[in-house]
């Protein structure tokens, strides 16, 4: 696919920026490495740093971005459901949250890279889906994890970033957690990411964002988790931007 000569420029002047907020952040979120202990998501520091990264990664970006329904964010901790496109994904969530400290599901897969071995582990869950029973003992650290803390829990719950702008089948984890810790779900819709960053590419454009916050969802007293995890996949399907 050709690039256009200002989707050539646009990316110039986006990697400079990343490589600066980069080295900003490099000392002080070594600190937190070094003195934050096992997890780090509810540190002072921590959280001024990814607050400042997830606002410069946004803003700095110069791209439009439309927030609708924000304010459906609940006041309690709460596990933050959202479809998947782009790695633009994880500063959108991040800056929508702001001060509230969360922490990831991620696949285990992501650690290879000798940055994301160090520092996954460290805002993150790590799920490992080799096989069943493993996959399962992730989840119940996550249950236990979450459970003891006031922390949002964020997951991508379709595995994997898709390109073609549509919703793809979700996995049923989140309903698992929702049904074990009582918290409520709220799903966040974004449209447009996949436009400006595409996964598995170099070059970025500048594409519109929609960002919906849907209204927190709690699992009925009657309601299966398949059935808990298919309300709020049809919440995703039937949202429009």
């Amino acid at each position: 696919m050709s690039v256009s000569l200002g989707s050539i420029i646009y990316t110039i002047i986006s990697r400079i920026i990343l490589t600066i907020i980069i080295l900003i952040i490099a000392l002080p979120l070594s600190l937190c490495f070094l003195f934050g202990g096992k997890y780090i998501v509810d540190n002072k520091l921590f959280l001024a740093v990814q607050r400042f990264f997830d606002w410069a990664c946004v803003r700095l970006a110069l791209i439009p971005i439309t927030y609708i329904g924000l304010e459906n964010l609940p006041q309690e901790p709460s596990i933050v459901v959202a479809n998947h496109q782009s790695s633009f994904d994880i500063p959108l969530i991040g800056y929508i949250l702001r001060k509230r400290p969360h922490i990831w599901i991620a696949w285990n897969e992501l650690t290879k890279g000798p940055l994301l071995k160090f520092l996954l582990p460290r805002i993150a869950v790590l799920v490992d889906v080799s096989s069943p029973t493993r996959a399962v003992r992730t989840l119940v650290q996550a249950i236990s994890i979450v459970r003891s803390h006031p922390w949002d829990l964020v997951i991508f719950p379709e595995g994997a970033r898709h390109t073609d702008g549509a919703v793809h089948p979700f996995f049923g984890g989140f309903a698992l957690i929702a049904k074990k810790i009582n918290r409520p779900v709220v799903p966040v819709k974004i449209i447009g990411v996949n436009k400006v960053y595409p996964p598995k590419t170099f070059w970025m454009h500048r594409h519109p964002i929609t960002v919906i916050v849907g209204p927190p969802m709690m699992i009925g007293t009657e309601e299966t988790e398949h059935e808990f995890k298919d309300r709020v996949y049809a919440w995703f399907v039937n949202t429009q931007g």
